[in-house]
């Protein structure tokens, strides 16, 4: 008994049994959104995906990605505009 609840407190909500790695999961979404943008993915001006996209599209919560956005936002690599969208700086 004492093994599945250690086993459940080292895996997330959509790895069904994998353990997670070393990294928070934002810091993950955080590393691929900058490779993606320096890739060119996105021209400036243009929109990122929405939040829920996002959550959907990385396995993680909707408030990680918003974490996410307001990282890349400090970073001035997205200008995020309330009720609106995200969009490539």
């Amino acid at each position: 008994m004492k093994a599945a609840r250690s086993r459940r407190a080292i895996t997330s909500g959509n790895d069904h049994g994998v353990p997670r790695g070393p990294e928070r999961p934002y810091e993950i979404v955080v590393a691929d959104l900058r490779r993606r943008i320096a890739a060119g993915e996105w021209q400036p001006g243009e929109a990122l995906p929405t939040v829920a996209a996002l959550a959907d599209h990385h396995g993680v919560s909707k408030a990680t990605v918003t974490r996410t956005l307001r990282i890349l936002a400090d970073e001035g690599l997205v200008r995020v505009v309330p009720r609106w969208g995200t969009f490539r700086a």
